[in-house]
């Protein structure tokens, strides 16, 4: 029989090894452990997941309490003492006294019998203190060590956003990392743009759902996204194996509402994978329209046409095509042209908590200069007159708002004002100024702000000149 900690510990030493840190480490062993039960599942992922998005915030407990740096520990002790910290601090499910015995367990088992005493008594020290510790006081360095702390962010990124954002700001975005996230989806019929027919689709299969057992809440900002909690696995939900729904953020279904493909148009979409903005702009340019979704690899290619063939769609081109080459064939072709650059997903790190730890300060000019590589092979894919749409998953203003300045600059194009086109949710919101920036072409959602990821989004027009 599994022992589902050593499962969890094993998980948590491969992604301490230095170039581990990917995304698909816990997915790929959950899937080889799928013969579990659904809770011991459940416990894997939550204490993984959960160790690597407290991992800076885990160590600088351990680091009060034991008398050996969390840096200097051997590798098999460091992962079994951050496993330990997490159940006691955050799962009030698990006995902190189970916690403590399991630890030393592992450490006797593999042949870490001199350490056992260690283990134990650091273990139990953070137990008997873990309402008493003593985080960086909030005032020293702006803010920057206590955020990055308590929210295991960063310093660097702490000290960015409190730079762009403020403190209040930041601390908003960084609470909303760590909190639960609902599974959102793109209702698919093809009747969604109807006034009628739209929302009885969107009501049918809100009812179908919440049938199965799913609790189903219906998003304030587009009236075709609905949000899902108790969800196990997507896949096996009523209507997705027909094509009636897409798993889609809003804040990325709001590039399409925000381009507003017109029936017929053709749409080029460079960097495509997964393919939600080319399978959500297909449904909007219809039949008569034409869709180029496009991306860098077989494996991206495959992902796409398997969520294009799901839900019917046949006026979708799926092409393997490197952004950065230009390809003459597509000059002057498209209507509008999707450039959602690769990024530094700092927007999305509540869904994927391992950016946080990839991601570092020297790499955001590499970033800048990959999506500046995409922008000159890509920006006269558009007609005259045509629509260029800017957008990432980031919150960088090198990547955003800076990007866009300098398109409009060496390229013929100037910004588009997006205010009509701005859910009312979000632009009757004068908190956050958004109509101030929608009439410059963009907005930047700061994650939470709306109950969405962080995205940017800009809308361009190519000009004659």
């Amino acid at each position: 029989m599994a022992n589902i900690r050593e499962i969890v510990l094993n998980i948590l030493i491969e992604y301490d090894k230095e170039g581990s840190k990917k995304a698909g480490l816990i997915k790929d062993v959950l899937e080889k452990y799928d013969y579990l039960e659904t809770r011991d599942k459940a416990f894997i992922k939550r204490v993984c997941e959960g160790c690597i998005e407290r991992n800076i915030q885990i160590d600088y407990v351990l680091d009060s309490f034991s008398k050996v740096e969390v840096k200097k520990m051997q590798p098999f002790i460091r992962s079994l003492m951050r496993m330990g910290v997490y159940q006691i601090m955050f799962m009030d499910s698990v006995p902190d006294s189970a916690a403590c015995n399991e630890a030393v367990k592992l450490a006797q088992k593999h042949k870490f019998t001199g350490l056992k005493g260690f283990v134990n008594g650091v273990l139990r020290n953070v137990s008997r203190n873990k309402d008493n510790i003593e985080y960086p006081d909030r005032t020293e360095d702006g803010g920057a060590n206590y955020l990055s702390v308590l929210y295991s962010v960063p310093k660097w990124l702490c000290k960015m956003w409190l730079n762009d954002y403020g403190f209040e700001r930041t601390e908003n975005i960084l609470k909303f990392f760590l909190e639960p996230r609902p599974t959102v989806i793109r209702c698919a019929g093809t009747d969604i743009g109807d006034s009628v027919n739209g929302p009885k689709f969107v009501s049918e299969l809100k009812k179908e759902l919440e049938d199965a057992g799913v609790v189903v809440k219906e998003n304030p900002i587009l009236p075709y996204a609905l949000e899902l909690e108790k969800t196990d696995n997507i896949k096996y939900l009523p209507g997705f194996s027909e094509g009636k729904f897409a798993v889609q953020d809003v804040s990325s279904m709001l590039v399409t509402e925000i381009a507003n493909p017109l029936k017929g148009q053709t749409v080029i979409d460079v960097c495509a994978a997964p393919g939600g903005k080319s399978m959500h702009a297909a449904q909007a340019v219809g039949e008569e329209g034409k869709v180029f979704s496009r991306d860098v690899s077989a494996a991206k290619k495959e992902l796409i046409a398997e969520n294009a063939d799901r839900l019917g769609l046949n006026n979708i081109a799926i092409e393997i095509i490197d952004a950065k080459i230009h390809d003459e064939n597509m000059k002057e072709n498209g209507d509008i042209l999707y450039l959602d650059v690769p990024c530094s997903g700092l927007g999305i790190i509540g869904r994927k908590n391992d950016i946080k730890q990839n991601i570092r300060k020297e790499k955001l000019s590499d970033l800048t200069k990959l999506q500046w590589d995409i922008v000159k092979a890509c920006w006269d894919y558009v007609k005259v007159g045509g629509t260029l749409m800017y957008s990432t998953c980031t919150v960088n203003k090198a990547e955003n708002e800076q990007m866009i300045t300098k398109i409009c600059t060496d390229f013929p194009f100037e910004p588009v004002d997006i205010t009509d086109l701005i859910p009312k949710y979000i632009l009757d919101n004068d908190r956050y100024n958004i109509k101030d920036t929608a009439k410059k072409g963009y907005i930047q959602l700061l994650p939470g702000e709306f109950g969405t990821d962080g995205f940017f989004i800009a809308k361009l027009k190519r000009v004659d000149r």
